[in-house]
């Protein structure tokens, strides 16, 4: 039966969502789990708010069922070795203390919370044989502070979703499945990552940079410790970052994700190997190109981890994911290097996936530019079968305007990827207003994911279209390396030549009535086009960055990015920082900007905002600043349901002003 559209696109379709993330397939095959996300009011306060609930699906009569209920969020499930439990992360029982770690029987009953920790706990992972659980949480800190003033002493003192950071260290816990006091294997001054078992139980292998220099320094090391504790014993020396290592079947290696910082932070992240026993290592994918990050940006994704690499049956292949141009995908690699291959292809995103034990199986979370998160499973024959319907069940019935992809060549002949998207009303002979969205990251990219924003401005009568321009990932080292110490050179031209590629090819847009906007480094972008072209009719610029000279020292990632992106210190290079720094250029703007900021974020933090409103309102400049409590970076994609609408409702308000002359600013 042919699928009955009913629904426009809206912003309020928020609320409505229902996000799946997170499958894992049971050790048998014949189940597999997963989260599902969903809007519910507040039982306290009345207010919207997520929750999240493990459901089930056998795998062959497609029956789900709802595993996990009440108020509040559980997540990450994990199958005990026997099938029998399931491990997962909730904050059922106090929100305020943070993610404790439940286990619940397969076929239902009471769950039973395993600890209670101030702060809540992470990665949890079960032994090979079932007895023990791993986990990391942050130790208490020895004395409690009888006062709210805080003393600073670290450079790293804090971070964007997690706030003040400054007396606290992650560390690696176990505990046995009985419920006994958990036992902490390692401790000091440096942060434990990615914690993995060994396949006999006996030993833990993990990221982490012990040194002194831990703050200051992007590079990690692998080191493995005793199940009892002990010593963590150095195995492998990361030249840059190092994460997800997972052992092979017979625990004669380990594989990881990582990179020697070649070329800064556009160097490819690669799959790595190194022996269990003496840590000698060997780039596996180093000659194909590709970069081993899941990298396809969209603002409708659950929660969920990022993916380890998983050893296929007997440990003759890695699985792992890579972004490759607009999406990214299953891909898989010998323990050799000698054979690589792509096993999923399409104009989708593969979010995350997992294997049945001999490899016969493969279930993934798939989603593209006009379908909402689903579950998938490729099967030993090579049938892609859909599972869940929890997104088309959304998508399905909504208006959608399906992307277009082109090309063109930049004016240094490089070739550039795009999409356009027309009106959901769209008529043949009419001129349409068209907005430029600009992705953030940089080393992200736009593509084959589903994007609620663009959805809803196609469907309010606008041409949505954007590409990846240079400094994107997925297209090779030396494309996403050409910005580094050049910011607004190359990216620039990229984006201003589409503008002009697009005019010249589509007829529909209307070049009169231009807007751009973008979040992040697209907020950085967005900042600098409006300080060097007077092309646009109006921006909006979000989470951005206006003043890379303050930017060092009030990010949480600030000294490391201004080291790395612009190369050297702003002390030392004051003038390459304030050269590429669109306050320095605010008296040429003449673009309508409104600059939408969130209170708590930390990554491009609030003072970006305020020095370029001040700036332009002291010129008499048209501009507005939307101020978001109690959010932090990331509101466009898990900001609270309400202040996330309203986001969307203050872009549409501004484009409707600049563009279609439609109403007042207010």
């Amino acid at each position: 039966m042919p699928k009955r559209l009913t629904w426009k696109v809206k912003p309020e379709d928020i609320y409505e969502f229902k996000l799946v993330s997170d499958p894992q397939i049971s050790p048998d095959g014949k189940e597999v789990a997963f989260v599902v996300t969903e809007v519910k009011r507040a039982r306290e306060k009345g207010k919207k708010k997520y929750e999240s609930h493990i459901w089930l699906m056998n795998l062959e009569t497609k029956e789900a069922r709802q595993l996990t209920f009440g108020k509040g969020s559980d997540i990450n499930p994990r199958w005990s070795p026997d099938g029998k439990h399931l491990l997962f992360l909730s904050n059922r029982d106090d929100e305020k203390k943070g993610m404790q770690l439940y286990v619940i029987p397969r076929y239902g009953g009471e769950a039973r919370r395993m600890t209670d920790i101030e702060g809540g706990v992470s990665d949890p992972q079960w032994a090979p044989k079932g007895r023990r659980v791993l986990f990391l949480a942050s130790p208490p800190p020895k004395e409690k502070e009888k006062t709210d003033v805080k003393v600073i002493r670290r450079i790293f003192y804090k971070l964007d979703g997690a706030g003040f950071i400054h007396e606290k260290r992650r560390h690696l816990f176990v505990l046995t499945f009985e419920g006994a006091r958990p036992k902490q294997l390692t401790s000091g001054d440096f942060d434990v990552s990615d914690p993995t078992w060994s396949p006999d139980g006996t030993e833990i292998a993990f990221i982490a940079n012990m040194s002194e220099n831990t703050d200051y320094e992007v590079k990690k090391d692998l080191y493995v410790i005793s199940k009892m504790g002990g010593k963590p014993r150095k195995l492998y020396s990361g030249k840059g970052p190092l994460a997800n290592p997972t052992y092979s079947p017979d625990g004669k290696y380990i594989a990881f994700l990582g990179h020697d910082m070649e070329k800064g932070f556009a160097t490819n992240t690669n799959v790595w190997l190194v022996t269990s026993d003496t840590g000698r290592p060997r780039n596996l994918t180093k000659n194909y190109g590709i970069s081993a990050v899941s990298a396809v940006l969209g603002d409708a994704r659950g929660p969920g981890s990022n993916p380890y690499p998983i050893w296929g049956r007997a440990g003759k292949y890695i699985y792992f994911l890579a972004t490759k141009g607009g999406s990214t995908h299953i891909f898989r690699v010998d323990k050799k290097g000698q054979s690589f291959a792509q096993v999923t292809e399409g104009d989708f995103s593969v979010d995350s996936f997992s294997l049945s034990r001999r490899a016969s199986k493969i279930v993934y979370l798939r989603t593209s530019a006009v379908n909402l998160p689903d579950i998938y499973l490729l099967n030993d024959e090579g049938e892609d079968i859909q599972l869940t319907t929890f997104g088309t069940d959304l998508t399905d019935y909504r208006y959608l305007s399906k992307p277009e992809r082109f090309t063109f060549k930049a004016s240094d002949g490089k070739e550039i990827e795009g999409w356009i998207m027309k009106p959901i009303d769209f008529k043949k002979g009419e001129k349409y207003p068209a907005i430029l969205e600009i992705h953030g990251g940089p080393r992200a990219a736009y593509g084959n994911a589903f994007m609620h924003e663009f959805q809803l401005l196609a469907t309010r009568g606008y041409v949505v279209f954007y590409i990846n321009p240079r400094g994107s990932a997925g297209y090779g080292e030396d494309f996403a390396y050409a910005i580094v110490k050049n910011y607004g050179d190359r990216d620039y031209k990229d984006l201003v030549e589409a503008v002009e590629y697009v005019k010249a090819h589509y007829d529909f847009v209307d070049p009169d009535r231009l807007g751009v906007t973008g979040g992040s480094y697209g907020g950085f972008m967005t900042n600098w086009i409006v300080t060097h072209t007077d092309i646009f009719k109006a921006a909006v610029t979000q989470r951005s960055i206006s003043n890379f000279y303050s930017f060092f020292g009030t990010s949480d990632i600030g000294y490391i990015f201004g080291k790395e992106e612009l190369g050297g210190e702003p002390w030392k290079r004051p003038r390459a920082y304030l050269k590429k720094s669109p306050i320095s250029y605010v008296e040429n703007v003449k673009t309508p900007l409104l600059i939408i900021h969130s209170e708590n974020d930390y990554r491009c933090p609030m003072e970006q905002a305020e020095q370029f409103f001040v700036a332009l309102k002291y010129l008499k400049k048209e501009v507005e600043l939307v101020r978001f409590p109690d959010e932090g970076h990331n509101l466009s994609r898990n900001g609270q349901p309400h202040h996330r609408v309203e986001r969307l409702n203050h872009i549409l308000r501004w484009f409707d002003t600049y563009l279609k002359g439609k109403g007042s600013k207010k």
